[in-house]
């Protein structure tokens, strides 16, 4: 009797797992969504490589203007 009360819920579950609990368009619209998200997401994280590579590079040149700076005297009037 107690197997009973295991198998009633999993039972259930799978019966909810119906495909009219979700419409087939709704599920396609989602699907393509998730598409375009990810889509989206690739081009940021492309975008986001891009930029941290440029503020490296700044990074750098900042360095070395910093160092250049320091090597000039200062001229005391």
């Amino acid at each position: 009797m107690k197997e009973n009360y295991i198998i009633l819920p999993i039972a259930l579950l799978f019966l909810g797992c119906d495909s009219s609990v979700v419409p087939k368009t709704d599920y396609d619209a989602l699907l393509a969504e998730k598409q375009v998200l990810q889509a989206e997401n690739d081009s940021l994280q492309f975008e986001l490589s891009s930029l941290k590579m440029y503020v490296d590079y700044l990074e750098e040149e900042n360095g070395e203007l910093a160092e250049e700076l320091k090597s000039i005297p200062l001229r005391e009037e």
